[in-house]
């Protein structure tokens, strides 16, 4: 089976377990291809398990599905179905032990440098991630908690279960929400950590799950110093418009702002300028359609600067 051949038919052979292991290996590749196949595998698998639950639990004689079984890489298994039976609901797994441990393996997206994506994950939740984004998530949230992890930009609009809190793991510290809407930074490598709420209540827990910080929307949080400061916002949702493809520059220092151009735009940018102003930009946005130079460009407007780009190398020099 190609790639191409992936429909809804085929998945819901894949669901019942009538597929084959090379069926499962195209099946596999699919997803992991495109977000868009993700989000349609995750799209069938939530209506599939919805016809599962109407349904009743097996008649005598009637055959019960075989297990699915899907390469070791990544595991595309369904959670447990419920049944009703005598007026109660008994579960009863469409998986054997071996494809349980698989349930339990992350899966990882990663965004490289200039591009943004969008992932929808098992229970709905919808994920933004910015440039240079790492998520690792498991195939199915199957405990009692939604737990995964970032590294990079990403901004949340989780789905609301109040029996299964949704935690949000850096390298700092780790995000509990119930149902909300937030933009969380945490980049491992440069140490930077923030979460700023837009929608809801989080509550940000150290790693004895101890809680160090309460936000309330229009609140952000962000490690300085080794310690992490709560301050309010008005208009918080304008500074964080990334996911529509507008770069917000206010209150960054001129190497922070180019910084933020590298990794927005997947370019290099060398600094070769000797007297580097140490001001802060008060107001600028960017739009990333308009491409690096453009930005760099408008920038020029609020610092004194020249610049250079070398096509061989895609590097921008500025002087």
């Amino acid at each position: 089976m190609e790639m191409s051949d992936i429909t809804s038919e085929i998945l819901v052979r894949f669901f019942e377990g009538r597929t084959t292991s090379e069926d499962n290996n195209a099946i596999a590749d699919w997803i992991e291809s495109d977000p868009a196949n993700q989000e349609m595998f995750n799209s069938e698998l939530k209506y599939h398990l919805m016809l599962l639950e109407a349904s009743s639990v097996p008649a005598e004689g009637q055959s019960v599905p075989k297990p699915i079984r899907v390469r070791q890489r990544i595991s595309l298994t369904t959670s447990i179905a419920a049944a009703l039976f005598a007026g109660a609901f008994i579960m009863w797994s469409l998986v054997v032990k071996p494809l349980a441990e698989e349930s339990s393996q992350m899966m990882s997206f990663m965004t490289e440098a200039g591009q943004r994506a969008s992932v929808t994950l098992p229970d709905g939740t919808s994920v933004e991630l910015n440039s240079g984004t790492i998520l690792e998530y498991p195939a199915v949230f199957s405990g009692k908690e939604r737990r995964v992890r970032i590294d990079g930009e990403a901004m949340f609009e989780v789905a609301s279960d109040s029996r299964k809190p949704f935690f949000v793991e850096t390298f700092a510290y780790d995000v509990k929400v119930l149902g909300t809407k937030f933009n969380i930074i945490a980049e491992e490598q440069t140490g930077d950590f923030s979460t700023a709420l837009l929608e809801g209540r989080v509550s940000i827990l150290d790693k004895t799950e101890t809680a160090v910080a309460e936000l309330r929307p229009d609140q952000i949080a962000t490690l300085v110093d080794g310690r992490l400061h709560k301050v309010q916002s008005e208009n918080l949702a304008s500074q964080y418009r990334w996911t529509e493809g507008i770069v917000n520059c206010g209150g960054l220092s001129f190497t922070d702002v180019l910084t933020k151009f590298e990794k927005t735009f997947g370019v290099d940018i060398r600094i070769e300028k000797t007297n580097i102003p140490d001001k802060k930009i008060r107001y600028m946005k960017v739009y990333v359609s308009d491409g690096p130079a453009a930005a760099l460009e408008l920038l020029q407007n609020v610092v004194d600067f020249d610049y250079s780009y070398d096509q061989k190398t895609n590097t921008y020099l500025v002087r």
